[in-house]
C-alpha cells in the first residue's frame, strides 16, 4: 500500500460569518486564572470534539448535548466522478448524525448513525489528562466505539460461506487513545493509536502477497489544526492501518482528510476534501477503497450545535 500522498492541494474559498457574541457551550474553559497570574489551563485546543474524520480529546460540558451531521458526497474525479455525477454531488456516499452528551468535565458518551451499512454506534471518550501551563504539557484520552450492522443485504453477510449468521456477527469496536497539544495560538497537532475489531469477516486474500484479512486491525493516525483567525482553522486528519492483506493492495488506501473549519455562535461548521467514503471509524479503518491519486476524493460537509440540558 502506498503510505505517501501526492495531490494538489484544494484552494478554500473563506466563507463570511457573523461572529455571535456571548458564551459558547463548545468553547468552555476549565478554569478561569486569577487576575494578573498565568492561566493554571490552556485555553481549549480543539473547536469540536473530531476533526474530520478522527476523534480529539475534547469532550462536551457538563450538563450538555452537541447534535452533529455529516455528509460526504461521491468521487470528485474520474472513473467514479466527473461530470456525469456533478463531480460527486448527485451521489451521497455517506450520511451521518450523532448525538454526544456531557457527563462530566472529563467524560462523555453519544451514539449515532450511518447511512452505510446502517450502521449504529454507541460512543464514550475519557480524557485522562488535560494540557495546563507549567504543569501538563499535553491531553491524553480514551476513545471506544461499538458499532452494530442492521442491513439485512449487506454483501459482507450475503456472500457468507456460512448461512447461519448470529447477532455478535455484526458487532465491530474501536478502541483508541488520542494524545495532543496545543503549541500556540496557531498550531495543535495530535496524534491517536488504536484497534479495529470485527466479530465477523470474510475470508478475503490479497493476491499480489497472499495475505488473508484479520479481525484485528491495529492502526495509527495523526491530525491538527492551523488557525486562520480566532474562529477559524485548516484542520486534517489521518490513518494508517496495519495489515499485511492492505499492503500492497489497489482496494484499500489510507484515509487522508483536509479541511476549512469555523465557529460561529454556539456552532462548527467545516467543509473537507476526504478519500474515506465513509465517516464512521468501525468503517473507515478497515475499509477505505478510494485512493486521492486516482480521483477518490470526495467533498463533504458537517455542522455540530452545543445545546444546554
Amino acid at each position: 500500500m502506498k503510505t505517501s500522498l501526492k495531490f494538489g492541494f484544494i484552494v478554500f474559498l473563506s466563507l463570511g460569518f457573523n461572529q455571535t457574541r456571548g458564551q459558547n457551550l463548545l468553547n468552555i474553559a476549565d478554569s478561569v486564572a486569577k487576575k494578573g497570574s498565568p492561566p493554571a489551563y490552556q485555553e481549549p485546543t480543539w473547536k469540536d470534539t473530531r476533526l474530520i474524520n478522527a476523534q480529539t480529546t475534547k469532550t462536551a460540558a457538563p450538563k450538555s448535548m452537541i447534535f452533529r451531521i455529516m455528509h460526504r458526497f461521491g468521487d470528485m474525479g474520474t472513473p467514479g466522478g466527473g461530470f456525469h455525477t456533478l463531480y460527486g454531488f448527485d451521489v451521497a456516499s455517506d450520511i451521518y448524525f450523532s448525538f454526544e452528551f456531557g457527563i462530566t468535565k472529563n467524560l462523555e458518551i453519544g451514539f449515532g448513525r450511518s447511512m452505510q451499512q446502517e450502521l449504529l454506534d454507541g460512543m464514550i471518550k475519557y480524557r485522562l489528562l488535560t494540557q495546563k501551563t507549567n504543569e501538563m504539557p499535553v491531553s491524553l484520552a480514551f476513545y471506544g466505539d461499538e458499532g452494530v450492522t442492521p442491513e439485512l443485504n449487506s454483501v459482507l453477510y450475503a456472500n457468507a460461506l456460512s448461512p447461519e449468521q448470529h447477532f455478535n456477527d455484526r458487532l465491530s469496536y474501536i478502541s483508541e487513545l488520542i494524545l495532543d497539544r496545543r503549541f500556540n495560538k496557531i498550531i495543535s497537532l495530535e496524534l491517536l493509536g488504536g484497534l479495529s475489531h470485527r466479530n465477523y469477516l470474510l475470508a478475503n486474500i490479497n493476491p499480489n502477497n497472499g495475505a488473508t484479512d484479520q479481525s484485528n486491525i491495529p492502526y495509527t493516525g495523526a491530525g491538527g489544526k492551523f488557525s486562520i483567525s480566532k474562529h477559524s482553522a485548516i484542520v486534517f486528519d489521518y490513518y494508517y492501518t496495519f495489515s499485511a492483506y492492505r499492503t500492497n493492495s489497489t482496494t484499500y488506501s489510507n484515509a487522508f482528510s483536509i479541511g476549512y473549519e469555523v465557529e460561529t455562535g454556539g456552532h462548527v461548521f467545516e467543509i473537507n476534501l476526504s478519500n474515506a467514503t465513509f465517516i464512521n471509524e468501525n468503517n473507515i479503518i478497515p475499509n477505505t477503497p478510494d485512493s486521492w491519486l486516482n480521483g477518490g476524493f470526495k467533498l463533504g460537509f458537517s455542522i455540530s450545535r452545543a445545546f444546554g440540558i
